[in-house]
């Protein structure tokens, strides 16, 4: 679990666009309907095969399919939920989910975050309203977030909150220099 810094909030938790696991779900169902142009053609495959071997053989390949099937889904909606970005009142933090029990937590502080790109590729994309985010930073590689939907209103929140974020370290830098009296 992510902990958060003294002081901080989080601003907002975002998702990949549905979009994204709409396009599995179609292959999903496109990868669903090979059995049946299978069984199509099995009455003729069924005459070179002795019949107490080829429905039980049939039949175990047909259970066999459809629980790779079944875990191939469960995998692809684990990778999308459990993907999220969170934007905090100090940083950013990108959750991506390898798998079942693998996962990579990678952060930038607000503070580093310079610009901002948003980029759209595509007619679905354009449409629908999702596309990545580039963060470039300071000194460090760049920043993305992919497939998230209002690009615009989280280029806004991130650049506003990176400003605040650096407007108060500035103003901890500066009570930290002054010499007390």
């Amino acid at each position: 679990m992510i902990s958060l810094y003294e002081n901080e909030k989080i601003l907002i938790i975002v998702w990949k666009h549905w979009f994204v696991m709409l396009r599995t779900l179609l292959l999903f169902l496109g990868i669903l309907l090979f059995p049946v142009v299978v069984m199509l053609f099995l009455p003729y495959a069924e005459r070179f095969f002795p019949p107490e071997l080829f429905r039980p053989a049939t039949n175990f390949f047909l259970v066999l399919y459809f629980a790779l099937l079944a875990a191939f889904l469960f995998h692809e909606w684990i990778d999308y939920f459990l993907d999220t970005w969170i934007i905090t009142t100090k940083r950013i933090i990108d959750v991506e989910q390898h798998g079942l029990f693998s996962r990579e937590v990678s952060e930038i502080p607000l503070s580093r975050v310079q610009d901002i790109t948003i980029e759209v590729h595509g007619i679905i994309e354009t449409l629908l309203g999702f596309g990545t985010i580039r963060i470039q930073t300071a000194g460090e590689r760049d920043f993305y977030i992919h497939d998230v939907p209002r690009l615009q209103t989280l280029k806004d929140l991130i650049m506003q909150s990176a400003g605040a974020g650096k407007m108060a370290a500035a103003d901890e830098r500066a009570l930290a220099q002054k010499p007390q009296e």
